[in-house]
């Protein structure tokens, strides 16, 4: 309804009143015609409400303002959702600072079985896109999106290596629909809105001030079900969308790297302080999510009533893994060292994996 969308944007950019309260009103109420008519009584409405709230509410409303970017939103082809809409992100919906409403451009079919957002330093070295690669391709057979935040960097390559999986990837954006920042990931955006979309609460001409990117953060943080930490610095974004995300209860990983590294001292301060697990591959995340495993390849499922269930095991580490070290294989699976070497023989044997220099093993 054409009101309700006008009178909704209006309530989300009032001044005087924070995300959690408009959000308590819109729901209090049930509708923003109904908040609107109340406004409407001026000293005789919202008498429910404190008299702080009250006084805000029965002010002038930013109506024209309202009308305008209903205006701009439909010219573009925008949704504007609001916490009542059932296209809003049901994880995020569950968060108690969510934004009263988000513009959506591109789809909104992110209530998806499994969601998970994807966060790092602008400036990674160059084991990220190996990290992230593997990472996607290992849970590219769920029924899942990705999310992060369109920064230059990890951000940017999760994106990238989303679609190129073809999944689908939303990108959360610190300003208005009427701009990209930053301006190098112009032709990622176009993309994603034919595989995702973009995100934002921001109204046209909200310009990416250091202030909407924590408020960005809080976006990406709740609508995943998991946020993985790549490369981060101690202070930055991804910190901050990494203790949001535990403050909602969601899980966290952390890639782990050298101590010295100050790229890792983000990493490893939230393994340390248990914020985050030790990500160490895309099955052993799968299997603290209690998310399905994926299907053995063709050839081993012609193998299955072959393999016992510990030998299909090391052939699915090695897959998905390799080449990986013996020692790291049972790290990983633990097992004993002489109990694998039996296994890795049997493999061998039949011709599914072979064994590299330096002790490493990869799938035939």
């Amino acid at each position: 309804m054409l009101d309700e969308i006008i009178y909704t944007i209006a309530l989300s950019i009032l001044p005087g009143l924070n995300d959690m309260e408009k959000k308590s009103i819109l729901e209090f109420y049930g509708s923003a015609v109904a908040v609107f008519k109340e406004h409407q009584k001026q000293d005789a409405g919202f008498t429910a409400l404190n008299l702080v709230h009250k006084n805000i509410l029965i002010a002038a409303w930013p109506l024209k303002e309202a009308e305008a970017e209903y205006n701009f939103i439909k010219k573009h082809q925008i949704k504007c959702l609001s916490v009542l809409d059932p296209s809003y992100p049901n994880r995020l919906v569950q968060c108690k600072d969510a934004p009263l409403l988000l513009y959506v451009k591109g789809s909104d079919q992110f209530n998806l079985p499994q969601l998970i957002s994807i966060v790092g330093t602008r400036q990674p070295t160059i084991q990220v896109n190996k990290i992230v690669q593997e990472l996607i391709e290992g849970l590219a057979h769920l029924n899942m999106g990705v999310i992060s935040g369109m920064a230059l960097g990890v951000d940017g390559i999760a994106h990238q290596n989303a679609l190129k999986m073809k999944l689908p990837t939303w990108g959360v954006l610190a300003h208005g629909l009427d701009q990209i920042y930053p301006n190098q990931h112009r032709r990622l955006a176009i993309e994603m809105l034919h595989q995702g979309g973009l995100i934002t609460e921001c109204k046209k001409g909200t310009i990416p001030l250091p202030y909407f990117f924590p408020k960005r953060n809080r976006i990406v943080a709740g609508m995943s079900d998991a946020t993985i930490v790549i490369e981060t610095a101690i202070k930055g974004g991804s910190m901050i969308t990494a203790n949001l995300a535990f403050g909602y209860d969601r899980e966290v990983f952390a890639v782990p790297g050298k101590i010295y590294d100050a790229k890792s001292k983000g990493c490893l301060h939230l393994i340390k302080y248990n914020k985050a697990q030790l990500y160490h591959d895309p099955l052993h995340l799968l299997e603290n999510m209690n998310w399905p495993i994926p299907d053995l390849p063709s050839v081993e499922k012609q193998l299955k009533l072959i393999l016992d269930p510990e030998l299909q095991r090391v052939l699915l580490l090695i897959e998905m893994q390799g080449p990986i070290h013996r020692d790291e294989l049972a790290n990983h699976l633990k097992i004993n060292a002489s109990l694998l070497s039996g296994y890795l023989l049997t493999l061998e044997m039949q011709g599914l994996i072979h064994l590299l220099a330096g002790n490493q093993y990869s799938k035939r």
